[in-house]
């Protein structure tokens, strides 16, 4: 059954007993030893009703115990396998009862749970309250990011929403009538599944082992994507037998936002200090240069489990690319030739992605994809003219353009103040009666609100510096900018993440003469793969944009990692060194999801025309010139010698051990 396995991956499948820390680097084949691993334990005797398999998607575990079955049989598929929150959903409907919940509380999907935060701001927040108050929407995701992150709600408004401070205890109370309106209509969200759950496994020592003697051995993938309290309830359920093994790569945690912890990878062994730790670094996708970059920006952590990626592969030994270009401009312009190139060389354009560390920096590639027919899709986010900000913004254009677009005047006149739908239509009847021209009838406010009337003419100022005079495109963006600003500060709560976008707008329009043609390139639509070639599949063929979030656990012939500039990646906005920590481990995944090419780009100057710098990631390697071929157009602990020489000590309670760690 381990015929196919390296010694690494062996090991890990034939140690059965005892905490055992899978430490699996980018590409390690670390799914393929988990399944291996269920398909041992059942062979082997183990009852697989009594295996917990914790993944992070259903479909995951699914796959997993398929596989299983196909090494085994079908005794696998009655392995346990699925979320955590399919998990705690089914322990709740079992032993909620022990807190007060009956065993058919509903489920809050996501809408669900902003309608239910929604009702208890309507007790709070009155008509007539006179400050911005946060939508229901951002109230849902305060209360939730700042308990998977562990911090308390104000900690985390001032964080990430200090426009809000001043409302805090308003939003507290909120919070508490959103938690007495679950209880009331016996529901429970998703962050409730996993906070009740810990809390009975925490406090109920009889339901704690009644778990440990129906599931005997507990296996975690992705461990470094676990947030506190998913791996508190892991290591929770596993506290009598100590039976679990977890799998992940630290240097791969890079969900920090959304709660994930890389410190429940770094202290397992502090958790249960008998723990096995298991390093697999043979890589089995990419070459070894590429490999070497990565192990090289990884040399640079403060704090990891030291390991050193090799390949056994050897079709393409080229170093990887750092091309330095002179603006944003020329290296979309560079990346979209590079990409048509590879193709006419008769690689597939599914062989072929560029990664970025935020959705907008992709926006001058897809207008250059676009010119260049060539078929594209992006993840990890909308289209940048699919955003809602966007879109207000280019209908101010098409409106100086073309006053007839009733659409557009409906969109700007909806974003005013005191002008609903009921005096939009009646301001467009009247425009429309007096061919748009609202100065020469003094019947045209007629019926309307002196508060209505002056929204209006505030808009229209914004209109009449831009129609007149010799301006571009980029000049009228800036005065329409200065009027949507503030109205986009007032509609999104997040604002400031939606800036960068109507900057790029602006830097888009700095090389047209007119708006005519530059809302034609703007608007026109990819075309289809089919168009590329004769091949009637060809249309199934497509470039792959993604930011580098959104391509975790994914791998493609030849990657391009856009703008590796200061500001960028590292973001500018990182103020920690666990931050920091996170964004070299972003950039390791960025690396490595390379197969045979690689190439990172380092424009000069952003869009705002400023200089910039190669990201430190680069420019702080030792032996960075033997790293790169480059064209122009703290000292590392060692924990797993640590964690495998720690002394080993037999007499703690693992419960008390847990929960001293988890609690204190």
């Amino acid at each position: 059954m381990t015929v196919d396995l390296n010694e690494a991956q062996k090991e890990v499948v034939l140690t059965k007993d005892g905490p055992i820390l899978v430490v699996a680097g980018a590409g390690t084949g670390k799914t393929n030893t988990l399944v291996h691993k269920l398909a041992h334990l059942v062979k082997t005797g183990t009852n697989p009703e009594s295996i917990l398999l914790l993944t992070f998607t259903r479909r995951a575990a699914k796959e997993m115990l398929g596989r299983a079955s196909g090494i085994l049989d079908q005794r696998m598929m009655s392995v346990k396998g699925g979320t955590f929150h399919s998990f705690c959903q089914l322990f709740l409907r079992r032993y909620g009862n022990s807190v007060s919940i009956l065993p058919n509380f509903s489920i809050l999907d996501e809408e669900d749970t902003i309608g239910f935060v929604g009702m208890a701001r309507d007790q709070v927040v009155t008509p007539n309250t006179k400050l911005r108050f946060p939508k229901k929407e951002t109230l849902a995701e305060m209360f939730s990011s700042s308990f998977n992150l562990q911090i308390s709600l104000e900690k985390f408004i001032q964080k990430e929403y200090p426009m809000f401070i001043g409302q805090t205890k308003e939003i507290q109370e909120i919070k508490n009538k959103f938690n007495e309106l679950k209880r009331k209509h016996n529901a429970l969200d998703f962050d409730d599944l996993l906070d009740v759950t810990r809390s009975i496994l925490m406090s109920d020592e009889v339901i704690r082992e009644k778990m440990a003697s129906i599931y005997q051995y507990i296996l975690v993938d992705e461990y470094q994507d676990t947030n506190r309290i998913q791996a508190h309830i892991a290591c929770l359920l596993a506290s009598k037998h100590q039976n679990i093994l977890v799998v992940g790569d630290d240097a791969q945690c890079i969900y920090g936002f959304r709660g994930a912890n890389v410190r429940n990878m770094l202290d397992f062994p502090k958790i249960f200090p008998k723990t096995k730790i298991i390093q697999l670094t043979e890589n089995y996708r990419s070459v070894q240069p590429i490999l070497d970059v990565a192990n090289s920006v990884l040399a640079g952590s403060k704090e990891n489990y030291k390991k050193n990626l090799f390949s056994i592969k050897t079709k393409s030994l080229e170093k990887p690319f750092l091309v330095k270009l002179e603006n944003l401009e020329e290296e979309a312009e560079w990346i979209s030739s590079l990409f048509l190139e590879l193709y006419e060389n008769g690689n597939s354009f599914s062989e072929m992605a560029a990664l970025f560390r935020a959705g907008y920096s992709s926006h001058l590639l897809e207008m250059q994809l676009t010119a260049k027919r060539i078929p594209y899709r992006k993840y990890g986010g909308k289209r940048f003219l699919d955003l809602a900000h966007v879109k207000d913004t280019i209908a101010y254009l098409k409106v100086i353009e073309n006053p007839n677009d009733i659409l557009s005047w409906n969109r700007i006149l909806l974003l005013e103040d005191h002008i609903g739908k009921k005096y939009a239509n009646l301001i467009y009847k009247q425009l429309e009666t007096n061919s748009f021209d609202w100065e020469t009838d003094p019947q045209f406010f007629l019926g309307i609100p002196e508060s209505t009337k002056l929204s209006f003419l505030k808009l229209l100022e914004c209109l009449e510096i831009c129609r007149f005079g010799q301006k571009t495109p980029s000049q009228i963006l800036e005065q329409i900018l200065a009027h949507y600003l503030p109205i986009l500060t007032s509609n999104y709560d997040d604002a400031e993440k939606r800036k960068p976008d109507l900057e790029a707008l602006v830097y888009l329009a700095k090389k047209e003469t007119n708006v005519t043609e530059y809302l034609s390139q703007l608007v026109l639509n990819p075309v289809e793969g089919k168009e590329i070639g004769s091949d009637e599949d060809s249309e199934n063929e497509f470039v792959t944009l993604s930011t580098i979030h959104s391509a975790k656990g994914l791998e493609w012939k030849f990657v391009v990692n856009m703008q590796i500039v200061e500001g960028v990646l590292p973001n500018h906005r990182i103020k920690t060194v666990e931050e920091l920590e996170e964004e070299r481990r972003l950039f390791y995944v960025a690396i490595t999801r390379a197969k045979n090419s690689l190439y990172l780009t380092n424009p000069l100057t952003n869009e705002k025309n400023r200089y910039t710098s190669v990201s430190r990631f680069i420019s702080d390697l030792p032996n960075e010139g033997e790293l790169f071929t480059k064209l122009s157009p703290i000292q590392n602990q060692n924990i797993t010698k640590e964690g495998n020489e720690r002394e080993k000590d037999g007499g703690t309670d693992p419960f008390q051990s847990i929960q001293n760690y988890f609690l204190n």
